[in-house]
């Protein structure tokens, strides 16, 4: 029996037993085996080329904004979840820019009741926001 050999430049036959044949054969399909175990889920960059929907950069930019839009959502869904006057002293306080003396006037009370009422709201957001 025959094995040939393929080199770049010629090709060689060696003349062979039936037995080394044999071995010879079995371990090229071995050998095969084991390199399409290695390689079969490889994606070649030339298949790749063809399907360049992968090799798109993603600017991390659109991926922080993406994370920002859904962190707003979340926290309007937590004032959603407020009573009415949480709601209304946020909306005073930080979204119009009113003073917490301001807002203390009025609503009749101190300063500091206004300050505790923001420091319980924004306790009462962290806890629906965990």
């Amino acid at each position: 029996m025959k094995i040939k050999y393929e080199f770049a430049t010629e090709t060689v036959e060696v003349e062979v037993s039936a037995e080394m044949y044999a071995l010879h054969m079995e371990l090229n399909r071995v050998e095969y085996n084991n390199n399409h175990r290695e390689t079969r889920r490889h994606v070649s960059l030339d298949t790749g080329l063809e399907h360049s929907e992968w090799l798109r950069s993603y600017d991390s930019d659109v991926y922080q904004q993406i994370a920002a839009e859904e962190d707003a959502a979340d926290i309007r869904a937590a004032i959603d979840a407020l009573s009415d006057s949480q709601k209304d002293l946020i909306q005073k306080i930080f979204d119009e820019g009113m003073s917490i003396k301001d807002y203390a006037a009025l609503c009749g009370v101190k300063p500091s009741a206004i300050s505790h009422r923001i420091r319980t709201i924004r306790k009462n957001l962290k806890e629906i926001l965990k």
